[in-house]
């Protein structure tokens, strides 16, 4: 495998078009083309990154795929045998999560609204097993999570499908001094930019570009939340330290930020702790249905009538006094709970 992406690598790079043509196509939306065969996809609020080679006069476009579901664990020393389990893109009906050999539950209710993140789910047990549905085109795509014993911690997330993940093809021709790309997807051309690589822009691309590539890659090393599960990058070792007793990395500068993050807990990047992908596996469950799931959502939330029984996260500290905590800090350790067993 390892020879075979190394081949086609050196075919790309001895093809003399990938530099012909590389460059920006569009404007406010369009495309990118890089010579390394990769390419961006662009628009309001979108970027999509994948592969591209040539056959014939054409151009055949490969993004980048998510996987519909993604599990990320850690051991979370601070909350004992207990478990804490962040939700993240699960706000459009038709999703469901079953616990070990519990009955599916939809993540939220129907025709919920009014989302307040961050969605976190706390329980007495932590579950060994978790199997998450999607109901998709008419069928329901299942995945299933055997969890790691010492994982307490999870981030689940579900990444909705989108047509700009699905193949197309397209094709360079010249206009005058201008190149033009038309591609599959839309009913339109794009021309290209007069742009070379000093150019601030194409800078901003290609370090856009970057960004995602080390994320990308980054993810097989773990990744970074704080205790309200946002994301951070990987912490540098000259800022941050590992405290093995609460498994987080804290910053050597935590005490002099304090009074600053009182009022912005959910971006506070002092207290960071690292989380693993656990691997799914695809089931295909014939007899699964909307009959075999719950009716009791795992979380509630509308606007208007009914709201006072909307989920609301409790893990911001309200400071009564600005200089005092009304609880105490994250890194205190939690006497843990007798095992479940």
């Amino acid at each position: 495998m390892m020879f075979a992406s190394t081949f086609l690598f050196g075919q790309q790079n001895s093809d003399k078009r990938y530099k012909e043509i590389a460059g920006r196509y569009g404007g406010n939306d369009g495309i990118c083309l890089f010579e390394d065969g990769k390419y961006m996809l662009y628009g309001y609020a979108t970027a999509i990154f994948g592969t591209y080679t040539f056959e014939k006069d054409h151009i055949n476009f490969n993004p980048d795929k998510q996987e519909l579901f993604m599990i990320f664990g850690s051991q979370n020393p601070t909350i004992g045998n207990s478990a804490r389990l962040f939700f993240s893109g699960f706000e459009r009906d038709g999703t469901a999560v079953q616990f070990d050999e519990g009955k599916p539950q939809p993540v939220f209710n129907d025709d919920a609204n009014c989302f307040a993140s961050p969605y976190v789910y706390e329980t007495k047990t932590k579950p060994s097993q978790i199997i998450l549905s999607d109901f998709i085109d008419g069928t329901w795509q299942q995945s299933k999570f055997e969890i790691p014993k010492e994982y307490n911690d999870l981030a689940i997330v579900h990444n909705e499908p989108s047509r700009y993940e699905e193949n197309f093809t397209g094709m360079v021709k010249s206009e005058g001094k201008f190149k033009v790309l038309t591609i599959s997807m839309y009913d339109k051309a794009f021309k290209q930019n007069d742009e070379d690589e000093n150019d601030n822009n194409w800078k901003e691309i290609l370090e856009m570009k970057s960004e995602y590539y080390q994320a990308k890659e980054g993810r097989k090393n773990g990744i970074f939340f704080n205790k309200h599960y946002q994301n951070f990058p990987t912490p540098e070792s000259s800022i941050y330290k590992l405290d093995k007793k609460t498994n987080q990395f804290i910053s050597k500068n935590a005490e002099d930020n304090e009074a600053y993050f009182r009022d912005n807990q959910y971006n506070d990047n002092r207290y960071l702790r690292k989380y693993m992908k656990v691997e799914g596996e695809t089931i295909s469950d014939k007899t699964f249905n909307k009959n075999n799931i719950s009716t009791q959502s795992l979380f509630f939330t509308t606007c208007g009538k009914g709201s006072e029984k909307s989920y609301k996260y409790k893990g911001f500290i309200e400071y009564e006094d600005k200089s005092e905590p009304k609880e105490l800090q994250q890194t205190t350790i939690v006497t843990p709970l007798p095992p479940a067993n």
